[in-house]
């Protein structure tokens, strides 16, 4: 009588193959890491900033490390050299070759150090969020006039259809035209001297928007504004309701 037992083929080298190179690629793509990051960078005239840094980790090596200010466009820095031993990287600024910094990581997460290139130093530092840069980002700020004076400037400067921009990508380049979060940071800018994220003017807009409308949008401020449902009517609806908040806070 035969066997009904078939025989299991053994795979072939080429199957292997095959197999390996996905484990490799798909271990290889685990491997790496995207966060958000934050600390401080330091411009051309000397003045220091709030840092926000789209990076790319595999394994310990920083591969990529990308300058993303809220309202304005990214810039991507060049990777020399990772040392993951002696714990450092070295990047220069993007397009300038010759302004290099090594950034030592001194503690998990947190790297710092000193852009140069014979005429200037500007010091830089990247980091995963802490409390400090809640701080920095107005979380500690209390509800007052000057938060008010943001909503009504914001409200002014979307006054109109022709002056909203329905398509946010949270890049803020336009003095005419405006989506809900690039009014907030103009605003922000105009009232205060700088955009905080954080802070009560943005915080009660967001509130607003998910009082009236409970987790109905993930990026609350960019989502609510491109809503295809979304009228003027009902995103100045959205910021009376912030103001009216704000000065019920503050009293």
């Amino acid at each position: 009588m035969q066997s009904s037992i078939k025989k299991i083929k053994s795979p072939s080298y080429t199957n292997l193959l095959l197999l390996l190179l996905l484990f490799f690629v798909s271990s290889n793509i685990f491997a790496q890491k995207e966060l958000l990051w934050f600390g401080s960078y330091t411009d051309e005239n000397g003045k220091v900033h709030q840092g926000r840094y789209n990076i790319i980790k595999d394994g310990k090596a920083l591969t990529t490390i990308i300058l993303a200010p809220y309202g304005k466009s990214p810039m991507e820095f060049t990777i020399i050299k990772n040392d993951t031993v002696q714990r450092f990287v070295e990047i220069s600024w993007p397009n300038m070759p010759k302004r290099i910094a090594t950034l030592i990581q001194y503690t998990d997460g947190y790297y710092a150090g000193n852009f140069e290139d014979g005429t200037k130093i500007l010091p830089m530092v990247i980091k995963e969020f802490n409390f400090q840069d809640a701080q920095l980002q107005g979380n500690w700020f209390k509800p007052s006039e000057i938060e008010v004076k943001i909503i009504e400037k914001t409200i002014k400067l979307i006054d109109s259809k022709k002056s909203w921009n329905k398509n946010d990508n949270r890049i803020c380049e336009s003095n005419n035209i405006y989506s809900l979060f690039c009014a907030l940071y103009k605003s922000s800018i105009i009232v205060d001297g700088e955009y905080r994220h954080l802070r009560p003017a943005v915080n009660f807009v967001r509130d607003a928007i998910q009082e009236k409308y409970p987790k109905k949008y993930d990026h609350v401020l960019v989502d609510f504004n491109n809503a295809e449902e979304i009228s003027l009517k009902e995103l100045h609806e959205i910021l009376k309701l912030a103001k009216e908040n704000l000065i019920k806070a503050i009293k």
